[in-house]
């Protein structure tokens, strides 16, 4: 089995996939963005992928969500990473010698404050590991933490990301449909048929009124006509008798309710 994620070696991705599967029980695969690991998960059927799907700081990967609309892939699964970051650069380069630093547009984010504080200017890759190719004299990587090393690489300063408890929840996806006896969550995605008021309210009071709790909520344009979207959400609870009956009521509130996956939490 293939196991798709966004690479090279020491990304994120990597770090999360490996508390999934190690390399000795499936073939990782790496590809330079996640629209590629999105496209060739749906197309492999004996495939999985891991991509995130959203940051405690800076919220949903849009790629990702936009995807579970669009693409015919299902979450079999749900991982939690703590996100820490480190400045790479030369053995022999001080952090105060460093001019510009590279990596991803999240991870730029997520340094925000460090990088303003030391002024650096900043430019993008398409992997945070890409970024120590960029390295130089006065350049440097901002990189997870530990991940430079194997490529000869030294943190320069250690967890420079803005917040401390900086978390990215990943899903397991394939293209196939699979629903675990051992669920703990299942995430939905409920589309409304037409436009009217007290579309959200609708969806939020059916679940409250089974005491059903959500943990994800989130909205994405149709992209179809302005103002119309989709919402997702991911309630605390396995595919059961109580969810079942909830789908029927937004079945009857003119909602189409499609499910994503009933998965158990990786941890």
């Amino acid at each position: 089995m293939k196991l798709y994620y966004l690479g090279p070696k020491g990304t994120f991705s990597y770090l999360a996939a490996q508390q999934y599967k190690s390399e000795n029980e499936v073939n990782y695969v790496s590809k330079s963005n996640l629209y590629e690991v999105v496209n060739a998960v749906s197309n492999d059927d004996k495939s999985i992928a891991v991509v995130p799907i959203e940051n405690s700081i800076e919220g949903t990967i849009n790629i990702v969500a936009d995807a579970l609309t669009q693409q015919n892939i299902f979450a079999h699964g749900e991982i939690h990473l703590n996100i820490q970051f480190a400045l790479y650069g030369l053995d022999h380069v001080h952090p105060s010698d460093i001019a510009q630093v590279y990596s991803i547009a999240p991870a730029i984010s997520q340094t925000s404050h460090f990088i303003q504080k030391n002024q650096y200017t900043y430019d993008y890759v398409d992997s945070t590991i890409a970024s120590l190719e960029k390295i130089t004299e006065n350049i440097g990587a901002i990189a997870p933490l530990g991940s430079g090393e194997p490529y000869g690489y030294k943190p320069l300063v250690k967890n420079i990301q803005d917040y401390p408890h900086n978390t990215t929840r990943f899903l397991v996806v394939s293209n196939q449909p699979e629903y675990s006896n051992l669920a703990t969550d299942t995430m939905l995605l409920i589309t409304p048929k037409q436009d009217k008021a007290g579309l959200l309210a609708s969806i939020l009071n059916t679940f409250a009124m089974f005491n059903i709790n959500l943990s994800w909520i989130e909205s994405r344009p149709l992209k179809t006509k302005l103002g119309m979207y989709h919402f997702f959400v991911q309630a605390d609870t396995p595919m059961n008798d109580e969810l079942k009956k909830i789908m029927t009521i937004l079945h009857t509130l003119d909602f189409e309710v499609t499910i994503i996956g009933s998965f158990k939490r990786i941890n």
